[in-house]
């Protein structure tokens, strides 16, 4: 029993022992040195500072050339060919109404002489058909009988006379066009696409001898889509400049065109619109004085690259493509502060962006775009602008 007691006053004893030395190690602790707030740094941010105006959107496409006249020269007439001209061979260039296949004459000329002889014929029949008309007249008249009836007085012998010689004028005119149409040209000047008669070959009517086309306009079919079909607009009244591109080697050239006009139906497998730029004396070298090359000329069936001007939008400007963010915003610094501004996406580029401020958000000056790529960016977190060159051209 004794035991027992003297072993519980020893726990007490231990427990107050550890208590106290756990006061006295906590209260002798120096207190924690004061460490002063640090305030992260006001980020540096790329601006541009950029003022809202028109900008006219350039729609990048491509397309093939293509003449606006291209056709088939075919024979009129049947017959032997009896010359060819030297400008009928694949890539030479002609005159307009230059023959380029003559067919055998012979048998036209023939023809020609038996119209004569027959016109000659019809213009017998009807001045002897005049004369007894006349003195059919005067014999009914010496009857004394006022009224006679017209076959006595020849009338229908007559008709039938001048009707004839009608005929005959009418048959010598069609054997004098045949012997014409044995020369057989183009109404325009242009270029041989390719020969399909030689000399000594026997062609017939409707048989085709040539493909040609015209050197005075070239057309270029170009492709946009539904989007870039939004920025272009074409009338009777309105013509928008259409830039050609073509490499040859190293050397790349340019033409100017206009935007004709807009096709009727829309590719039913690409669902594009397909537009159509001309291009006056596209197939044509142009050399300086002194006879130096300083542009070859397009070829039919050549791939060019092509740059449309568009329509005009307002309230927009050009930015670097990594300056839009997500869901069509751009980040702006207001008062030394980042803000978000959402914009309307009008053009992308591998390097650039044409974007259009929304009515709700139109500022009053200038707007100073960020550039720079942040980890945080939050709207109202204080910025230091570094200002940077504008890309406006």
């Amino acid at each position: 029993m004794l035991g027992t007691q003297k072993n519980r006053y020893l726990l007490i004893g231990a427990i107050v022992i550890g208590v106290l030395l756990t006061w006295i190690i906590a209260t002798s602790k120096p207190a924690p040195a004061a460490k002063p707030l640090r305030i992260p740094p006001v980020p540096i941010v790329d601006v541009l500072h950029i003022q809202p105006a028109y900008h006219r959107v350039w729609i990048d496409t491509q397309g093939l050339v293509k003449p606006k006249t291209q056709i088939e020269l075919v024979s009129q007439v049947s017959g032997r060919v009896d010359t060819i001209a030297n400008q009928l061979s694949a890539g030479s260039s002609f005159a307009a109404d230059q023959p380029l296949v003559m067919v055998d004459e012979t048998d036209y000329r023939i023809a020609i002489s038996q119209a004569q002889a027959k016109l000659a014929d019809a213009k017998q029949l009807l001045a002897t058909e005049k004369g007894r008309a006349r003195q059919a007249k005067r014999e009914w008249r010496d009857l004394g009988d006022q009224d006679a009836n017209d076959l006595f007085l020849r009338k229908p012998q007559l008709a039938s006379a001048k009707a004839g010689l009608v005929a005959a004028e009418a048959g010598l005119e069609k054997a004098q066009l045949d012997l014409s149409r044995t020369q057989i040209s183009a109404p325009f000047s242009g270029y041989v696409l390719s020969k399909k008669v030689d000399v000594g070959q026997f062609v017939s009517q409707g048989v085709a001898v040539a493909e040609v086309y015209s050197s005075d306009v070239a057309e270029v079919r170009l492709p946009l889509t539904a989007r870039q079909r939004k920025n272009v607009s074409v009338s009777d009244t309105q013509r928008l400049p259409v830039k050609l591109i073509a490499r040859y080697g190293d050397d790349q050239y340019e033409w100017d065109a206009t935007l004709e006009r807009l096709e009727g139906a829309i590719d039913s497998s690409s669902r594009q619109y397909y537009f159509v730029a001309s291009l006056a004396k596209p197939f044509d070298s142009q050399f300086d004085e002194a006879g130096a090359l300083l542009k070859p000329g397009l070829a039919v069936g050549q791939f060019v690259t092509a740059q449309i001007a568009g329509n005009s939008v307002e309230n927009s400007f050009l930015i670097p493509r990594g300056a839009l963010r997500q869901q069509q915003q751009i980040w702006v610094v207001e008062n030394s502060r980042l803000s978000y501004i959402d914009v309307n996406v009008v053009q992308i580029s591998n390097e650039t962006a044409l974007v259009q401020l929304k009515a709700d958000t139109l500022p009053t000056d200038t707007v100073s775009v960020i550039t720079s790529e942040l980890s945080l960016a939050l709207s109202g977190m204080k910025v230091r602008e570094r200002a940077l060159i504008n890309l406006e051209p």
